[in-house]
């Protein structure tokens, strides 16, 4: 079964490459997260959107509530934590 909820993120990083190498080496260890992707802004290469999909709403919200991703966004380099949207896919209008 896929991913029905996505955990969405958009923000600015001070420093991509560094961003990009700590994310990276994290991403593996995210319990509960099926896939991620990652979306660099054509207007600003440091505003990056990050997507998980999970499962469940309660696994996006454990996910929200760690202290890995706390640290994760400290190691990063991030200092406001961005707002986030939780979201479950109630459509799928492709082609």
């Amino acid at each position: 079964m896929s991913a029905r909820f996505r955990l969405t993120a958009i923000y600015s990083v001070p420093d991509f490459d560094r961003w990009a190498e700590v994310v990276g080496a994290a991403q593996r260890r995210v319990p509960g997260v099926e896939r991620m992707t990652v979306h660099r802004s054509v207007d600003d290469p440091n505003e990056v959107m990050v997507e998980l999909e999970v499962e469940s709403v309660e696994i996006a919200q454990t996910v929200l509530k760690g202290e890995n991703l706390h640290d994760l966004l400290d190691r990063a380099g991030i200092e406001f934590y961005p707002p986030v949207f939780i979201g479950e896919q109630v459509d799928d209008l492709s082609y």
